[in-house]
């Protein structure tokens, strides 16, 4: 081995670790999403697809979800609970979340994490670590 390459190799060596991009850190986190809005029987049902990129398992999560109309009125208020979600593990759960069609909806906001337990025992900040999303035409958001 040449001696201008040994040096070159042992700089690689000890080189720290770079740290995480932006993109990478907003990966992490609990990610909400808002996958479908149908009306059922005169109730707007939706379909949750929640996935814990955390590092660690939660053995609880849940949140309190408001329903807002196009008028910008409370039309509804729901209690969403999720349950235990291992780390890299995705849920898709459907709740019943306000009486009407869901076409008169125009947002839903997560007000608030009811639960959210860490397997140790800790309780994370699960509100500062969702990541919210929508494939419908109604908003979601904190």
């Amino acid at each position: 081995m040449s001696r201008n390459v040994l040096p070159f190799l042992v700089a690689l060596m000890v080189a720290p670790l770079a740290p995480a991009t932006a993109e990478e850190n907003a990966a992490k986190g609990i990610h909400f999403e808002l996958n479908k809005a149908e009306t059922v029987n005169g109730t707007c049902r939706v379909t949750l697809v929640t996935r814990n990129d955390m590092a660690s398992a939660l053995t609880a999560f849940a949140i309190d979800l408001v329903v807002f109309d196009d008028a910008e009125g409370v039309a509804g208020y729901a209690a969403i609970d999720i349950g235990a979600l291992p780390a890299g593990k995705t849920r898709v759960r459907q709740y019943d979340v306000a009486r009407g069609d869901c076409g008169g909806f125009s947002r839903f906001l997560v007000n608030d994490v009811r639960a959210c337990e860490g397997a140790t025992g800790d309780a994370p900040d699960c509100l500062g670590a969702l990541r919210l999303s929508s494939r419908t035409e109604i908003d979601l958001v904190l």
